[in-house]
């Protein structure tokens, strides 16, 4: 421990007070405290974190604790988390067997009843308010799935950012394979194809029966 508050007093030039503090309440359990130094000092310049150097290492101390360690304990700390880190793109792929939710529905009479359905192929995103939406930026209403839906990422932290494709809405992988725009493409030329030919077809037969008229008369 005290290695730790004299690396902070020679190359931070935080007084003892201030590096005691730190390394007691945040790197108590940090192996390497060189490792955190390369965090701190890349997180001053991506977040631009401003104040005096002791207020700075204690907003990327808790910066770390949460993506670190707070996240994987609580889903208020990860919500906190994904909010602040991927505001404004999209972060998880969904799959259509990854979960079951259930929720409530009415009959004609008015009484309720459970039904049960699969989660759904799409891309998780956060808009700037910090709000899940779709892949087209409609919000997720507060239901059932929402709710399975927080839950299911929070149990499988290890899937975010992975299988995310900036320019398209398909990503390949094993698990489910989408048509890509190409395909799409291609399928649309096929019936497009195939409505000339009916139509072609249609348009020679009318042509041939015109002449067959004019030939008659």
């Amino acid at each position: 421990m005290q290695d730790k508050i004299q690396v902070l007093m020679d190359l931070l030039e935080v007084n003892k007070a201030q590096a005691t503090d730190i390394v007691g309440r945040y790197l108590k359990e940090a192996k390497d405290i060189h490792s955190f130094l390369d965090y701190y000092f890349e997180t001053l310049e991506k977040e631009k974190i401003v104040g005096t150097t002791y207020e700075k290492l204690r907003l990327v101390c808790k910066k770390a604790e949460i993506e670190f360690k707070k996240r994987f304990e609580d889903k208020e700390s990860f919500l906190y988390w994904l909010k602040s880190k991927y505001k404004n793109c999209p972060f998880f792929r969904l799959f259509e067997d990854d979960f079951i939710y259930s929720y409530y529905c009415y009959d004609a009479e008015g009484n309720a009843y459970k039904k049960s359905a699969k989660s759904i192929n799409m891309l998780v995103c956060i808009n700037s308010f910090g709000e899940l939406t779709y892949e087209d930026g409609d919000p997720l209403k507060n239901n059932e799935f929402k709710h399975d839906l927080i839950d299911f990422i929070f149990k499988n932290q290890n899937r975010i950012g992975v299988g995310i494709c900036a320019n398209s809405s398909y990503k390949f992988i094993p698990r489910y394979k989408p048509l890509s725009h190409e395909d799409n493409y291609n399928n649309f030329k096929k019936k497009e194809k195939k409505a000339f030919e009916e139509n072609r077809k249609k348009f020679e037969e009318k042509t041939k029966v015109n002449m067959t008229y004019k030939d008659v008369s």
